[in-house]
């Protein structure tokens, strides 16, 4: 049997080869159970500054590139620059690599899952990912993740997308503010959350370790029989939600 095959899609102003850094924590539990597939974004934002969480991670180098899958410019109205050529790059990945069984997205790249998401169910409008033949994501794993905000493609948000996801936030997140984390949350039918004490990053503790391994069970044979116990200590979902603390 294949191994299921995961999208991961990094943040603005990052790189596949940093995402692989900051998701060590999920690759750790998905283990050799699962293929996870890094792209860069099309977009080369040239340079940014580093965090000081970067700083003292002694795995990340020194210089590295820095890209994105779209622009915001914000004039007299608000516009994804570059978007396109991202749409055009996913539906090259989608047709050559998949099918994928479904995304981890961090920041902007959350934000895209959501979009390849609307896309994929035929929603119609001035955005396509061409004349590709997939099927909808089993699941998406979103950490900071928003909303498009261009009049325009107001239309992706149209309607409750029927796909289980989980929604990671930081509770103190300044880059991409709860509130907007917690708006995408409502365009899912059944979302699980997992609020953390912290800012915008992917959690690296044993907690988030056991909620990601408990929502990607059903999704990636093994887990669900390889340490059983470990989500044993978190609290079933109430209503479909997970609401807990790094």
């Amino acid at each position: 049997m294949a191994k299921p095959k995961i999208l991961c899609l990094h943040g603005f102003g990052e790189s596949a080869e940093l995402f692989k850094i900051r998701t060590r924590n999920i690759r750790a539990v998905v283990g050799e159970h699962a293929e996870l597939v890094y792209p860069d974004g099309p977009i080369d934002i040239g340079s940014l500054h580093m965090t000081t969480g970067d700083l003292v991670d002694p795995e990340i180098a020194s210089e590295f590139t820095n890209l994105g899958w779209w622009w915001m410019r914000r004039g007299r109205s608000f516009e994804a620059r570059g978007i396109g050529k991202t749409l055009d790059l996913i539906g090259k990945l989608l047709t050559e690599q998949g099918p994928f069984d479904g995304i981890v997205g961090f920041s902007q790249g959350a934000a895209l899952a959501i979009v390849i998401c609307a896309l994929l169910a035929g929603r119609e409008g001035p955005l396509s990912l061409g004349a590709v033949e997939h099927p909808q994501m089993k699941f998406l794993l979103l950490a900071g993740a928003f909303q498009l905000e261009v009049p325009e493609y107001e239309y992706l948000y149209q309607g409750e997308f029927d796909v289980p996801s989980l929604h990671i936030v930081g509770a103190y997140d300044t880059v991409v503010e709860p509130e907007r984390s917690r708006q995408v949350q409502g365009y899912f039918a059944a979302p699980e959350v997992f609020e953390f004490v912290g800012g915008h990053f992917i959690p690296q503790s044993p907690k988030c370790a056991r909620i990601v391994r408990r929502f990607l069970a059903p999704f990636v044979a093994g887990l669900d029989a390889e340490d059983a116990g470990a989500g044993a200590a978190v609290a079933e979902p109430a209503a479909g939600a997970v609401a807990a603390t790094a």
